[in-house]
């Protein structure tokens, strides 16, 4: 007697192969896109943590209850950022003129589309790669500075302008000691805010994130980057 073994034909092996490779095709750049997501919210959580434990040191070293202090108007801005280097992991420190040192004056990109900004000013590169910037606030009373309003368009355009000028609407008035902004992967790309880069303002009692400039409370809590993918220039 014989017995006879049922196998595939190679037109069925090359349809399943095809069905796997249509299945592979959709799913697996999700997957990545999925685990490059979670390394970036991971790396931000780690440096955020970094950076208020680092200026948490230095409140304490000074002795006081407000953050005001360390970042008080009369010490300039690369006094304010070395106050709190000292407790972080430094491998390069640069000025406004060192346009060619801490990744250089790289173009950054907003959240959404919108003018576009430089990574400049007083900054220094951690030993992850990590390029922090401080931003001086000549602040007045407990940290208040009047900011001046301009309207806008859907692109981030101003409105009202005169002779090349934006104009303002008008003034408000925020709580601001410095403002903290941070790219947790240097200069590589994307540059944006809400993928690789964000900030955050330090009050006299807390720090607390700024919503256009990346949001990082908001990332940190639902694990998802938050920015709008456009294509980059001038707007």
């Amino acid at each position: 007697m014989v017995f006879w073994r049922k196998g595939f034909t190679l037109a069925e092996v090359l349809i399943t192969l095809g069905i796997i490779g249509v299945v592979a095709a959709l799913t697996i750049p999700a997957m990545i896109a999925k685990y490059n997501e979670m390394l970036m919210v991971n790396k931000l959580k780690r440096t955020y943590s970094e950076l208020a434990n680092a200026i948490e040191l230095r409140k304490a070293e000074l002795g006081t209850d407000s953050y005001a202090d360390q970042f008080n108007p009369d010490l300039s801005a690369a006094e304010q950022l070395d106050g709190f280097l000292k407790y972080l992991n430094v491998v390069e420190r640069c000025s406004t003129s060192d346009s060619k040192g801490c990744g250089g004056n790289y173009t950054t990109y907003p959240k959404k589309r919108t003018n576009d900004g430089k990574m400049d000013g007083q900054r220094a590169v951690l030993n992850d790669g990590t390029i922090v910037r401080l931003e001086k606030r000549n602040w007045t009373g407990n940290c208040e500075i009047i900011y001046e309003k301009y309207e806008t368009d859907a692109n981030g355009n101003y409105t009202n302008v005169v002779d090349g000028k934006p104009v303002p609407s008008g003034s408000y008035v925020a709580t601001q000691c410095t403002e903290i902004f941070f790219d947790i992967n240097g200069p590589k790309r994307r540059n944006q805010y809400g993928y690789d880069m964000y900030s955050f303002n330090v009050e006299p009692g807390k720090l607390n994130q700024h919503t256009g400039y990346g949001g990082l409370y908001d990332t940190m809590r639902t694990g998802k980057l938050t920015y709008e993918k456009y294509s980059t220039g001038k707007f």
